[in-house]
């Protein structure tokens, strides 16, 4: 006995004319032909054929079902599936959504029969789509790389300036400037040149180090070495260990009392923003941190808002997420040393 669904809605295009479930109809699946790569890493296997998908289901930029929404399917719809990941439960499948390419899970469709040319129409369909979302990509990706080449050029040219126009270089051991921080400290250094370039001041940086590093006597005694009076100190850490906010309170504090009483100003300038990475580092936290230590740092300490001003101006990080390139340290330490009255 023959057997028809009703199509009440379709995704792509017009309504399927002759849909059937007959035994020598193709019922699909075919097409695989390579395997492709979906936004999630997961792997991608090229198909073709149509779906009604059996309930109200979200379809997600990814094959990922924690993946950020498309838009909503509702019951009964009927989609162009153009890959899957597997065959398994948790597998989904791929399909064209508008102009999009989006993903809905497998169980959530019931595959149906369709004849020779509304196959053929089901995969140029999708190949048409597939290639004006991969140029609209590339165009996107394209516009990126010249906004972020315009900005490191516009940042290199405000430190050529701001170097042009630099005061005369205050000599060690009288009025220097002390910066004191993590890898991030450490890599502004390189990228500016460090003391060589920048007579009467030091860099004390521990890579990788957080408050465990900072609270020891080694590192008291690293920075200890150049403070006397008139010296401007100006704390970076936080970014290694942003959940020790009261141990980083503290250690400051008591730190910051014996240096004021040598004659050194102290500043504590705010932890500079993240990109996307793979240690967990976000910018709620980030933004966190900052709040508690600008709120319950000793009045006496300056504060030195990096944060706003990366967020503001705008920064590029290196792949890692964590680290900026070095047109965002040069900024960082113009910005550093403006504040402080320096350049």
């Amino acid at each position: 006995m023959e057997k028809r669904v009703k199509i009440r809605k379709t995704v792509f295009g017009g309504a399927i004319a002759r849909i059937c479930c007959l035994a020598l109809c193709l019922c699909l699946g075919l097409s695989i032909s390579m395997t492709a790569q979906a936004a999630s890493g997961k792997k991608v296997t090229p198909v073709t054929m149509a779906a009604v998908v059996g309930e109200e289901k979200t379809v997600t930029q990814q094959a990922d079902k924690t993946s950020a929404a498309l838009g909503i399917l509702p019951a009964g719809a009927t989609v162009n599936v153009c890959g899957q990941t597997g065959s398994g439960k948790s597998d989904m499948y791929q399909i064209v959504y508008g102009n999009a390419i989006g993903y809905i899970t497998q169980t959530a469709c019931q595959p149906v029969c369709v004849d020779v040319a509304m196959t053929a129409a089901l995969a140029a369909q999708a190949e048409a789509v597939k290639q004006q979302v991969a140029q609209a990509q590339a165009a996107a990706a394209a516009l990126a790389q010249q906004a972020a080449m315009q900005q490191a050029a516009v940042q290199q040219a405000a430190l050529a300036q701001a170097q042009a126009e630099q005061k005369a270089p205050i000599p060690a051991g009288s009025g220097n400037v002390i910066f004191v921080g993590d890898s991030r400290t450490g890599q502004m250094a390189n990228a500016v040149g460090g003391t060589a370039a920048w007579p009467g001041t030091a860099f004390v940086a521990c890579f990788g180090g957080g408050v465990d590093w900072l609270s020891t006597a080694q590192a008291k005694k690293d920075v200890d070495q150049y403070v006397t009076p008139g010296s401007v100190i100006i704390l970076n850490y936080g970014v290694n260990d942003l959940s020790r906010h009261n141990d980083y309170i503290a250690t400051i504090n008591r730190y910051a009392q014996d240096w004021i009483s040598k004659g050194a100003t102290v500043y504590f300038a705010s932890v500079g923003p993240v990109g996307d990475n793979e240690y967990g580092k976000r910018n709620w936290a980030v933004e966190y941190f900052n709040n508690q230590l600008n709120n319950r740092l000793d009045a006496r300490i300056g504060r030195l808002n990096l944060y706003a001003f990366l967020t503001g101006n705008g920064y590029t990080t290196q792949a890692d997420g964590l680290h900026y390139d070095g047109a965002t340290y040069a900024a960082m330490f113009q910005f550093l040393m403006q504040s402080i009255g320096r350049i």
